[in-house]
């Protein structure tokens, strides 16, 4: 695992922390939404954040970008009582137009991509 230039990281953290808010702002009244939130910004503040301390865990690289995503999918799943990934195609849009924004080089978005699709049994087909 390659580590990342820090402004690459923050990057990720701020992709990730959108991505999660998105989809937990939608949510406005349901039970547990300010849990989930506290969690997403634990693995935000244990990923190191914009402090002086790059971290140990979380968006220190895609792959670790990639492992908190389908941490909080699953998360988001499993509290919906649906089975993880019947929404895959409909997130990976939500994410897509999030990377479509950021600052992030097309080769690290097209991996974030391609990362999601072999998650969720992916391709090209589909």
């Amino acid at each position: 695992m390659v580590m990342i230039e820090r402004k690459l990281k923050l990057e990720l953290e701020r992709i990730y922390k959108e991505y999660c808010f998105e989809d937990l702002n939608a949510l406005e009244g349901e039970e547990f939404i300010d849990s989930l939130k506290g969690f997403v910004e634990f693995r935000l503040s244990v990923s190191g954040g914009s402090g002086s301390s790059m971290g140990s865990v979380g968006c220190e690289s895609v792959e670790g970008f990639m492992d908190e995503i389908f941490l909080f999918q699953d998360m988001m799943d499993d509290w919906a009582g649906m089975y993880r990934g019947d929404l895959s195609s409909e997130c990976l849009e939500s994410l897509e137009k999030i990377l479509e924004g950021s600052d992030l080089e097309e080769s690290m978005k097209t991996e974030i991509v391609e990362s999601w699709k072999e998650n969720y049994g992916m391709n090209d087909d589909e």
